[in-house]
């Protein structure tokens, strides 16, 4: 059971995602760049950290098989909220560090489907969960005509949601969390869609014509010439590593906190909006880009809620997949695509094939986004053609081709249609063969057996030619690892209290066509230093950010056991990585520990060969430093050496001004209590979750001790 079988729910609307990008790059993290006007602000420097649901609201229920509604009235839970639910902190977006972005975690997220509200129309039934906090995957550009940064990209959210909170009445009041909460009572499978997500904030330009602009409306000299350090503040460095458009300073958020620090409070209430107003850079600053539709900082979202089974796997659902066929001189792509095949009994001792696959994360859109066809935002049908399931009849020819193509079922080719697939569905789409589409001779049955047993495909037909755009693997196999992102701490042993010790169990999943691959033999390899910094500067988190370079050293630091691997009855095998004292290989950019890359992937050179694995499928992990700390710390011998960084890395604590002792003495209680949360609590500090156990407990020690100086 998982999102992708019965009784399942679908859900659509928008998120938040609001992280601060001022610790986006090493560069920022060294001492040499204390001085704010040296510091890269990328595009939202004074961000929260903060994820959330925004408007997300049942669209559809299926309780099984052609047994399905859109309608409140025939379900209730239709047209209910699904929110994150949550009182003293709101959810936290975490990067793993800023030399891995690309594989941003939700933390401390609680989600409720219902549930009484305000709104005359909610209802009292209701189920919440905890989201076990994992990171994205499958990220990639989904949409061709978008804009030039992932505002254009799309990714996907796989977890769990445990410790489940039922209210359902004696007498239900929605029939699908009745029958939901029969099925699955302790887990629940979720999987969201997350693209569209508007990061072109808007521009302030601090410059001599804005400053004399200031003057000329009234502002005094005095005060305008405090604001002069602005002149000199960047968002990023050129392709020759010089800070670039200098003055020009992101999100009205962040120049407020600027204009507080630099005039005082009082001047920065009595001028802040005339500031505002004359440095306000010209359209399209104020308004989003004619090539997205939602504003800053938000996306779309689009998820299904399923039932689960066992505890694990957590972050994925064994199943077959569909790679894409890399298409020369096409703008257009299409990303990986998983799904099932399931035989259902009938009553008359018959058998059926349905196929369900989600397409959630990979059509190609013109602009980003599914909510508006009209207007380009929408899957590219124009430019994939007409879309139809294929299998691959290995019999007519080994191999992907077109001419072992056998067309099985049509996709819905109409903008609308497919815009309703999408947001309606969660672009979860089931299924049947269709007799109308078989070449004469073969039947339902016989077609049935090959879906089974041979690659699926997905391909476009074109005025020109039709074209292959995601094909299986030709033997069938797939693999993922569950748990793919990973801190340990060296020095600490691992248990059930302390998840991030000094070892870390990873499981890795095969199957062949959708079913456990038993007894396959599988390998793991530590990323070298050098592919280790081609690959995150290449991908859609990491690229473009400065400063990557000393990573995955020492390479001794990680050892793997077993290896090779070989796969259980459940086509499962363990890789336990065991971690020591990187020491401090990132010194020079005052970054503790190490960031390191393991590949995995079949041992057999023919399967291997044959397979396509998307490029982010691997293990990130972070490894801190094994240290020795004074046993008397104070702040002098200590403490300033890390609670000051935060100070810098996240404007949005300006108020505990960490690098000034006498207010950290001040907030103490405050801050050792977020201190000391645990890591999946959304009050948990720092949001980025990079100070090591020990780091904290010294911490922690210090505050216990009253302070000393």
């Amino acid at each position: 059971m998982s999102y992708l079988t019965y009784p399942r729910l679908h859900f659509s609307g928008g998120f938040l995602a609001d992280p601060s990008t001022v610790n986006n790059t090493p560069d920022n993290y060294t001492d040499a760049n204390n001085d704010i006007a040296k510091l890269q602000l990328y595009w939202n420097p004074n961000g929260t950290g903060i994820f959330d649901f925004q408007g997300c609201l049942v669209t559809k229920v299926v309780y099984g098989l052609g047994d399905e509604t859109t309608d409140p009235a025939v379900d209730p839970v239709i047209g209910q909220p699904v929110n994150a639910v949550y009182t003293m902190a709101a959810p936290k977006l975490v990067d793993l560090d800023p030399d891995q972005q690309n594989t941003s975690e939700i933390w401390g997220l609680s989600l409720q489907v219902a549930g009484t509200t305000a709104n005359p129309a909610s209802i009292s039934d209701f189920v919440r969960g905890d989201y076990v906090a994992g990171s994205y995957n499958a990220v990639w550009a989904q949409a061709i005509n978008g804009p030039h940064s992932s505002g254009s990209g799309c990714a996907v959210y796989q977890s769990s949601l445990t410790n489940l909170r039922w209210t359902t009445a004696a007498t239900p009041q929605s029939k699908f969390l009745s029958l939901l909460q029969q099925q699955s009572p302790q887990q629940l499978s979720v999987n969201f869609v997350v693209n569209a997500h508007n990061n072109a904030p808007v521009i302030y330009l601090f410059n001599a014509d804005t400053l004399q602009a200031l003057v000329a409306k009234g502002v005094p000299a005095n005060i305008a010439a405090k604001l002069q350090p602005m002149t000199q503040y960047s968002m990023g460095l050129d392709k020759k590593g010089k800070p670039a458009k200098l003055g020009q300073v992101p999100t009205e958020s962040y120049v407020n906190n600027r204009l507080t620090i630099l005039l005082g409070q009082a001047d920065a209430d009595t001028y802040r909006a005339t500031i505002l107003a004359t440095t306000l850079a010209p359209p399209p600053s104020p308004v989003p880009p004619p090539n997205i539709n939602t504003l800053f900082p938000t996306g779309l979202l689009t998820g299904t809620i399923g039932p689960l089974a066992t505890a694990i796997p957590m972050f994925y659902t064994p199943s077959r997949m569909m790679a894409p066929i890399k298409v020369p001189n096409s703008s257009a792509q299409c990303n990986f695509a998983p799904f099932c095949t399931q035989v259902l009994s009938n009553s008359d001792d018959s058998n059926e094939v349905l196929i369900t696959v989600n397409l959630g994360n990979s059509l190609a859109t013109d602009k980003p986004g599914y909510n508006d066809p009209a207007q380009g935002f929408g899957v590219a049908l124009s430019a994939l053609g007409e879309l139809f399931l294929v299998y691959f009849d290995q019999n007519q020819g080994p191999g992907i081709s077109l001419t072992n193509a056998v067309t099985i079922a049509a996709l819905p080719n109409d903008p609308v249609q497919m815009a309703q697939l999408m947001t309606v569905s969660g672009g979860i789409l089931t299924v049947k063969v269709d007799p109308a589409l078989l070449p004469p001779g073969l039947t339902v049955q016989q077609a049935e057996q090959k879906v089974l047993s041979m690659p699926l495909g997905l391909i476009g037909k074109k005025a020109f030619a039709p074209i292959i755009w995601l094909a299986e693997n030709i033997n069938g196999y797939n693999l993922r690892a569950d748990q793919f992102v990973f801190r340990m701490n060296p020095g600490i042993p691992t248990g059930p209290d302390q998840p991030n010790g000094a070892t870390a169990l990873v499981r890795l999943y095969a199957t062949q066509f959708g079913q456990p691959a038993a007894n396959i033999s599988l390998q793991a390899t530590l990323m070298s230093p050098e592919d280790s910094v081609t690959y995150t500067s290449k991908t859609m988190g990491t690229g473009g950010t400065s400063g990557l370079k000393n990573i995955a050293i020492p390479q001794d630091a990680l050892s793997f056991s077993p290896t090779p691997l070989v796969t259980n009855g459940q086509g499962m095998a363990e890789l336990k990585i065991v971690g020591t004292d990187p020491s401090f290989p990132r010194v020079s950019q005052n970054i503790d520990g190490q960031i390191y890359f393991v590949n995995y992937n079949f041992a057999d050179p023919t399967i291997a060969q044959s397979y396509t694995q998307h490029p982010d499928d691997l293990i990130s992990i972070l490894l801190f430093s094994q240290q020795t700390f004074p046993e008397n710390p104070t702040w002098d011998n200590c403490i300033q050496y890390i609670l000051p960084q935060y100070a810098k890395l996240y404007p949005i604590m300006g108020r505990f001004k960490l690098d000034d002792y006498a207010t950290v003495v001040q907030y103490a209680e405050p801050i050792s209590v977020v201190l000391a949360k645990p890591m999946d609590d959304a009050l948990h500090m720092p949001v980025i979750r990079d100070l090591s156990i020990q780091r904290t407990q010294i911490i922690l020690d210090w505050f216990a001790n009253k302070t000393p100086k």
